[in-house]
This record gives C-alpha cells, structure tokens and sequence, in this order.
C-alpha cells in the first residue's frame, strides 16, 4: 500500500510506503523549512497534515510561510506549536502526515520518535532536525537507521536517499536564503555512503 506521488516529489522520494518515516536536515538558512512547507502543502491532497512548529511558534515568519505558501484557506493543514511527546501525543490524532519542526528543539530522543510511530501506527512522519557546521545531523545515527527516506538539504537542493527512489534531488529554490553560510559539502552527497544506512 503506497502513496501514488506524482511529478516533482515523485522523481525525489519515488511512492512512499503507507505509513513512511522521512528525515530533512541541513544548516541554517540552506531551506529546510520551505523545502518542509511544500512537501506539507503536497501531502495535504493525500490526507490531513499536522505541522508542529515547536521551534518557530506562531510568530510572524510562521504566519508569513503560512501566507506565501498559500495554507491559510487549506482545510488539510493545521499547525501546533506542541512542544515535548506529552503535547505531541494530545495533537496528533486525527492527521495522517505530521512533520516535527525540530526534534532537536523539542528534545525528542530517537525512542520518543519511535514511540509516537507505534503509537500512531498509521501515522507518516517527517522530523526535521540542525545540522552542526560539518554537515551532519544532530543527534544519534539512530534517527537516520530508523527512517525510509532521507533528505539533506543544501544550498536550496534537496539531496535524497531512500527505500523507495534512487538517489535524487529536488531543486527547493535558485538561491540560497539571505544571509545562508556556505555550506562545506556544495557537492551532492555520495548516494552510497548515504545508502549504506539502509544495509544496517
């Protein structure tokens, strides 16, 4: 049973198994939120999304994202600004794709991730999470070995690896976000040593 994804996030993530476990991250500014925005705005033709914004809030750039990307009049799209897997729990029933924005700021460990997963078994998840100046996400290897697909953002690309696609990318922007730091790995990723993750 999988979601039939078509055009751009097709070619990027291939036809997600249902219920699937994403991961996005990057450094500041390199577009992992508007990269999260239009997936969210995407899914939202496949079933009710819960976006968590438990690092942003409900301050002014949420509400302008919320604008730009047109999600003020979607019915399938609701927001939380839940914070830990107590309020999480309270908001998630009822939404079939929920993205964590971020994990790190909310300090979930890798077993409350998986927690909710069992949790709410039918439930798809995307954690968003920082990335430290080298590159790598934050937190234990344990979020990428647990996931099925993997997506580093980089300078407005998104680089993906997974269960259901090839490596791939997806073209988030032209340019980097005003005042973006120059990433240390402008090159795609090798797919290989990303793929490895999934061999484990």
């Amino acid at each position: 049973d999988v979601y039939d994804f078509d055009g751009e996030f097709f070619d990027l993530v291939g036809k997600p198994a249902r219920p699937f476990h994403c991961m996005v991250f990057g450094r500041p500014k390199q577009g992992k939120s508007i990269f999260s925005f239009q997936f969210a705005r995407y899914l939202s033709q496949f079933g009710k999304v819960l976006y968590i914004a438990s690092e942003e809030g409900f301050g002014g750039t949420l509400q302008k994202k919320i604008k730009d990307f047109g999600l003020e009049d979607n019915q399938f799209v609701n927001f939380s600004n839940a914070k830990g897997i107590e309020e999480m729990r309270k908001v998630i029933p009822g939404h079939d794709f929920v993205f964590i924005d971020s994990v790190n700021y909310s300090r979930l460990e890798v077993e409350d991730v998986e927690q909710l997963k069992r949790e709410f078994p039918k439930t798809s998840f995307i954690t968003i999470q920082q990335a430290t100046k080298g590159g790598q996400f934050r937190g234990s290897q344990e979020y990428a070995h647990n996931c099925d697909i993997i997506i580093e953002v980089i300078s407005g690309v998104a680089h993906q690896t997974g269960r259901f696609q090839a490596a791939s990318e997806y073209e988030i922007f032209k340019q980097p976000e005003e005042g973006a730091e120059k990433s240390q790995a402008d090159e795609k990723p090798e797919p290989k040593e990303q793929l490895n993750l999934f061999d484990i």
